[in-house]
């Protein structure tokens, strides 16, 4: 089975996220996309510094190529993540000639901003696809512009919904060629029963993850529940009395142990005093470098998140993940509720969405009571599976236009 682009075989590919800890991981549905197409396809990725870890050891990626980040900018502080060390992946010209040195036949540029298309035209990597963002459209040989262009949305959104389905148009310009289809159609016929989710590798709880739960009393090895409430964005953080209740209500259930991450600096925490976990219930950990986080995470027996890439990595190792919405729309970035496993809560006032970074009226996540996240986290794992148990939850039972949704307080 191979690709084909422009009536040449496609042997090896490299796609590229720069950054952004939530869309790095998204953004491997492409390669699960692009090894069920030709499983003998070798795929690189080329990553900046802070994400690198989430990619390491990745089962279909023969090769990750790790940039410097950058410091600079309105969104420094977003680029960063836990503990992530910004010395290291190598210069701008170190990529570029590692990137010749492997000879790839295809770049396909998810992120298409200036940084990546320069350093993928500079690679001299012959076909290119990207985004027909101003100038930079020019350094590409293929553009996609929209999921329009690839097929049509209703399509789209019933295989590949919301921000997955972003990613995944710029394969557009590919065929397969064993199926003679297009890939917008091969796509939706190949996961038409399944759908297509994020997956991260397979991970063993590190030492540092294992002295970690252990400082705040919790067994590595047995089951406990993540909260996770740093933030990018203050507007996506819920209320610290929020947390506090929510634990409170955690452990008069269950009884069970959790933790709480925290979060790095640059990063907004809850709203609020700090939370408190129930004495004897666990505890907060301290900031850890992503990789233990990733580590923590992979062991827990589920994860309470606000919307950020802690989030969406949670998804992508296959851990039961509620996911907590404010400013932005969960039909885009929380597209994997068709599984029964991940679950997502927003209340939608008359101003969502706003996708403020700050916001003066702040009402969205504020009104989002412990009472309805408890019950959507205990339907994870004991309510029935499809439409029904989205319904009882309170979260849209079917999939509706982006319109509909935005229209819509989901409580």
């Amino acid at each position: 089975m191979t690709w084909v682009l422009d009536g040449k075989t496609v042997r090896r590919i490299l796609v590229t996220r720069l950054r952004y800890l939530g869309d790095v991981v998204m953004s491997t549905v492409v390669l699960t996309a692009l090894k069920q197409g030709d499983p003998a396809v070798e795929l690189g990725f080329l990553c900046e510094s802070a994400a690198a870890p989430v990619l390491a050891d990745h089962p279909l990626l023969d090769r990750l190529h790790v940039l410097a980040a950058g410091r600079r900018g309105r969104d420094a502080p977003a680029r960063s993540s836990h503990g992530a060390d910004s010395s290291a992946g190598i210069g701008a010209m170190a990529t570029v000639r590692e990137l010749r040195s492997t000879g790839y036949d295809l770049a396909v540029d998810l992120f298409f901003n200036p940084r990546s298309a320069v350093l993928l035209r500079a690679a001299g990597i012959p076909a290119r696809i990207g985004g027909a963002r101003s100038w930079r459209r020019a350094l590409y040989t293929h553009t996609v512009k929209s999921r329009e262009d690839v097929l049509l949305a209703e399509a789209w959104e019933q295989t590949a919904p919301g921000g997955l389905g972003d990613h995944l148009c710029r394969l557009g310009p590919l065929r397969h060629e064993e199926t003679g289809l297009e890939f917008g159609p091969w796509l939706t016929r190949q996961f038409a029963a399944t759908g297509v989710l994020p997956q991260l590798g397979p991970r063993t709880t590190g030492e540092m993850a294992r002295q970690a739960l252990a400082g705040v009393g919790v067994d590595p090895d047995s089951p406990y529940l993540v909260l996770a409430p740093g933030a990018t964005w203050s507007s996506k953080a819920w209320p610290s009395r929020r947390w506090s209740g929510l634990a409170e209500e955690l452990a008069a259930r269950d009884g069970g142990k959790m933790v709480l991450l925290t979060a790095p600096s640059g990063k907004s925490g809850p709203i609020g005093p700090a939370v408190a976990i129930p004495p004897g219930r666990g505890g907060v950990l301290p900031v850890l470098p992503l990789k233990a986080v990733l580590d923590v995470i992979a062991g827990a027996r589920a994860v309470v998140s606000v919307d950020g890439g802690i989030m969406h990595a949670a998804v992508g190792l296959n851990v039961p993940t509620v996911g907590l919405f404010g400013p932005t729309e969960p039909e885009i970035w929380f597209p994997y509720d068709r599984d029964p496993r991940f679950a997502v809560l927003a209340h939608q006032p008359p101003c969502h969405p706003c996708h403020l970074h700050e916001c003066g009226a702040f009402s969205c996540l504020p009104g989002l009571r412990v009472s309805e996240v408890t019950a959507v986290l205990a339907g994870l794992a004991t309510g029935p599976v499809g439409p029904e148990r989205h319904a009882v939850l309170g979260v849209h039972a079917e999939r509706v236009s982006h319109a509909d949704l935005r229209r819509r307080d989901v409580t």
